[in-house]
Order: C-alpha cells, then sequence, then structure tokens
C-alpha cells in the first residue's frame, strides 16, 4: 500500500481571517464615531449660530431703538418728538426724575406693564416722577418690512450719582444737579456739573449741552433680551455771544441810526419778539455793542461811540454801563476769535444747513417752511438783501453785504462772515426789529483768502428805520439747531442684572 499523503493545516488562514474581521469591525466602529460625534459637533456648533444670530438680532433691535430716539431728538427730524406731542421734550434743562419713553407694542400689549423698566430705579435709587410716552415711528413699515423688535426706550437726565462717577472731584455724587458736555471746557473730558450746582441750574456756559441717557430694550419672539445705552448731548457750533451786536474787526467803521425808536439793548428778552415756548429769558444783561480792540487801544471804540448821533446815546443800553452802552473788554468764543476759526465754523454749519445759497439772494429765496415754529439755519455765500416786511427765523450765515430796511428783522443769529459789511438800504420807517444776536466780522480779503487777523468791519443803519437789535437768549437756543446729537458713551447692560430683580 502506498503512503497516505497529510493534509496541510488551516490555522493560519483562520488565524488571518480573524484579524482581519476584528480590524474591520474597529474600524466600522471608529468610523462610526467619528461620525457621531461630527452629527453632535455640527449640531452644537448649529446650536451655537442660532444663539450668535439672536443674541446678534437682539443688540441691533436694541441699538434701533437708541438711534430712533437720537434721531427724533431733532427738530430737523420729521419725526421730533415736540412735533408728535407738543412739549414732549422740555424746552431748556430736562430736571432729573422726567423720563420720556418711545413705546413699541406688539397689537395691544402694554409694553411697560409687560416689560418693567427696572434698570432706572438700580440707577437712581427711585421711580420718576414725570413720565409720558410716545409711540415709535418704526412700526409703519412699507412693503410689510418688520420693523425692529425692541419695547421701549427711555430718555432722561442724567447725574453724579446715576453714573457713579464724581465729575468734578468734590467727593460728592450729587444725586440732584444734571450733567453738562462742555466743549469749551478745559481739561477734557468735558462732563461738567454746572456752578452752583441744583435742579434747575442757570449758570450754564453757553458752549455747554445737557447730557441726555437714553436707555433700549428689546425682546425677540424667540425671548432672547437685550438692554443697552448711549449718553448723548447736541452736538454744538460753539456759538456765544458777547453783546446784542458784536463787531470783531482791526477796524471799525459804524454809524448809528438818527431814528428815535431805533434801538440797541442787550438786556436778555428786551424789546418784543413772539416768545419762544418753554424758554424764559434769564442771562441777564450784555453790552449793547461790543468791538475788539487791540490791547492799550481803544480805537474802536472811540469809533463806535463817535458814530452814535448826540440825541440817541440813551437808545443803547445794557449790562448797567453808562449810556451808550460799549464795550471793547468782550470775550470771544474759540469758534469765532479768529479769520480760520470763523471760516471753518461757516464750513461746519454750511454741511448741516437747511439751505446754501451759492451767489447774492433775497428774501424771496429763503425757504418757505422757516417760521417761528420752525426755525432754520440758511448760509448765503454772497449779497443777502431783505426788502418789503419780511421776518426771518433761525441761524443766518451771510458771507457778502447784508442790507435790509425798517421793515425787516430776524428772530434768532445773524453772523455777517466774510466781507463783514452791514447796510440799512432804505430811508427811515418800519417797526421789526432783530432779536436775539448780530455778529459781524471780516474775514477774508477782496481775493477770498482768509486773513491772518480780522479786518475792517463796517455797520451802517444811519438811513434810521427799525426798532433795533435786542439780545435775546431764547432765540439765540431756538436758532442753535444742532446738527446732531453726539453720541459720548455706549454700553451693553446684562439686562438679567436689572430687568428681574421684582
Amino acid at each position: 500500500m502506498g503512503k497516505m499523503k497529510k493534509r496541510p493545516a488551516k490555522h493560519g488562514k483562520n488565524n488571518e481571517a480573524g484579524i482581519a474581521l476584528l480590524i474591520s469591525i474597529f474600524m466600522l466602529m471608529l468610523i462610526s464615531i467619528v461620525a457621531i460625534s461630527m452629527i453632535v459637533a455640527a449640531g452644537r456648533e448649529t446650536d451655537l449660530n442660532g444663539n450668535y444670530r439672536s443674541s446678534t438680532s437682539g443688540y441691533y433691535a436694541s441699538v434701533s431703538g437708541l438711534e430712533e430716539a437720537r434721531g427724533r431728538l431733532l427738530r430737523s427730524n420729521v419725526n421730533y418728538f415736540n412735533n408728535t406731542v407738543a412739549g414732549f421734550i422740555p424746552a431748556g434743562t430736562m430736571p432729573v426724575g422726567q423720563v420720556r419713553y418711545i413705546t413699541n407694542p406688539v397689537g395691544g400689549e402694554n409694553v411697560l406693564a409687560a416689560y418693567p423698566d427696572s434698570q432706572y430705579f438700580q440707577e437712581f435709587g427711585a421711580n420718576p416722577a414725570n413720565v409720558q410716552t410716545i409711540p415709535s415711528v418704526s412700526g409703519a413699515n412699507a412693503a410689510g418690512i418688520p420693523g425692529p423688535l425692541y419695547k421701549w426706550v427711555r430718555i432722561n437726565a442724567v447725574t453724579e450719582a446715576a453714573l457713579n462717577t464724581d465729575v468734578n472731584q468734590d467727593a460728592f455724587l450729587d444725586p440732584t444737579t444734571p450733567l453738562f458736555y462742555d466743549t469749551g471746557n478745559a481739561p477734557k473730558p468735558s462732563l461738567i456739573v454746572p456752578n452752583p450746582p441744583g435742579p434747575n441750574p442757570a449758570n450754564v456756559p453757553a458752549t455747554a449741552g445737557q447730557v441726555l441717557e437714553v436707555t433700549s430694550f428689546s425682546v425677540l419672539p424667540n425671548g432672547t433680551e437685550k438692554l443697552t445705552q448711549y449718553l448723548v448731548t447736541a452736538q454744538s457750533y460753539g456759538l456765544s455771544f458777547p453783546s446784542a451786536l458784536t463787531l470783531a474787526g482791526q477796524s471799525v467803521a459804524f454809524a448809528g441810526a438818527n431814528s428815535a425808536g431805533y434801538q440797541v439793548n442787550g438786556s436778555d428778552g428786551s424789546g418784543n419778539p413772539p416768545p419762544v415756548p418753554g424758554c424764559v429769558p434769564g442771562a441777564g444783561s450784555l453790552p449793547a455793542v461790543g468791538v475788539t480792540d487791540a490791547s492799550g487801544s481803544n480805537t474802536n471804540l472811540t469809533a463806535v461811540d463817535a458814530g452814535i448821533p448826540s440825541n440817541r446815546t440813551g437808545n443803547y443800553t445794557g449790562a448797567g454801563l453808562a449810556t451808550p452802552s460799549v464795550s471793547d473788554t468782550i470775550g470771544l468764543s474759540s469758534a469765532m476769535s479768529s479769520p480760520a476759526s470763523l471760516n471753518q465754523l461757516v464750513q461746519t454749519i454750511s454741511q448741516n444747513a437747511d439751505l446754501v445759497i451759492t451767489g447774492n439772494a433775497t428774501q424771496a429765496n429763503m425757504p418757505s417752511g422757516m417760521s417761528a415754529t420752525n426755525p432754520m439755519t440758511v448760509v448765503v455765500d454772497g449779497d443777502f438783501s431783505m426788502t418789503g416786511n419780511y421776518t426771518g427765523y433761525g441761524l443766518l450765515i451771510v458771507t457778502g453785504n447784508f442790507s435790509y430796511s425798517g421793515t425787516d428783522g430776524w428772530k434768532g443769529i445773524v453772523l455777517v462772515v466774510g466781507e463783514g459789511t452791514t447796510t440799512f438800504n432804505g430811508q427811515g420807517g418800519g417797526n421789526n426789529e432783530f432779536d436775539g444776536a448780530i455778529f459781524v466780522a471780516s474775514t477774508k480779503n477782496s481775493s477770498g483768502q482768509t486773513l491772518s487777523n480780522f479786518g475792517n468791519v463796517g455797520f451802517d443803519i444811519s438811513g434810521g428805520g427799525g426798532n433795533g437789535v435786542y439780545y435775546n437768549s431764547c432765540w439765540i437756543n431756538s436758532a442753535s439747531q444742532p446738527p446732531t446729537y453726539k453720541v459720548l458713551s455706549f454700553r451693553e447692560i446684562p439686562y438679567r442684572d436689572v430687568l428681574h430683580l421684582n
């Protein structure tokens, strides 16, 4: 018999197949773990993105409330608060304790009841004494586009105690005196407490504007809430007047009126202008006429005194001075102290004016909407002549010659800067007047180049006519419309810290 052959062993192949199966299972588990991790991570990223989008949307909804309030503080805005509700924003200083709300309800909800403002109490330690509300203009949207989802915006005065900041460094956080921002104050920052302090401060620099706190609360449909806050103040042009009629020049030519009715009066509120609602003149008395003179010289002072008819010296009154009330010891604000600064001021005002006229103009070119309740800012880059029976309201700048008759007048501010000449173009008669302040200065030579120092100015009213020039702080303030409300600070407030303390 032949020998039987042995079959080859299969253990090696079986072992290899087992190892391959284990590797495959391991790889499958690894892939599964990675896939699950990616799914979880994607979900978390989606959640994070969703949270970020909600937070960002809530933030911008709240800021939109701040911006609506800031815009509606401007009288030039068609939605100006006082155009909707008369006296909504008080004239002059807003007292501490008065609060104004813009509400933006959905349907018929009572916004302030549904979303109470606990943050005010946290800052001031008391509830406001006077609360008024006004509806938002954001709810009226075109083309079905939804508006901002803020609920309310609060506007109020602010104090040292509310900000927890000792502004004047007297070791006392004043809880009753409203704060102001003074562009002319040094050193900066320019937050100031009026001196003397008090709830209704009177001694506030002309270059200072009240600081207002604007706070906005928003809620999205998913419950996301945001609370943001501005501190704002009216952007100031830095206009300050040391007299009813100011003539800033190296050499002044003055010819006073012969008319018995023509006066120049530096007592605040003198004359017979229409009142400015909510404002009572209270700046005291200034010189009737103020001039600049070189140090040690009284040339311009003498020229004005000599230009007033001897039988009319009693018609120039103010500041407790003997008549005629003329002074050359006046101070000019930094914005009005040199030809360069005045030309810069004219450029700034022109950028924000209601109307800029290039070339000569008459009253026929003035805006039709100008009125006592709607003063405007007009810049005439050329000569301006008023005739007939015309009264303007607001801030007027003339870079050429300004001429007028006795039946014409202006309520507010007149700046004749450039050529620096003012003339009367009639022969007596008329009972109109200028209420506010007039400032005349020569800033350019005949070629239109800026002078290094003020040039020669002329004021000629020798023909008589009209009732004159009367200082009036209310009409000055009415004419000094801010071009914007400047944001001094911004912060986002953790809403859970203040809104859920009930």
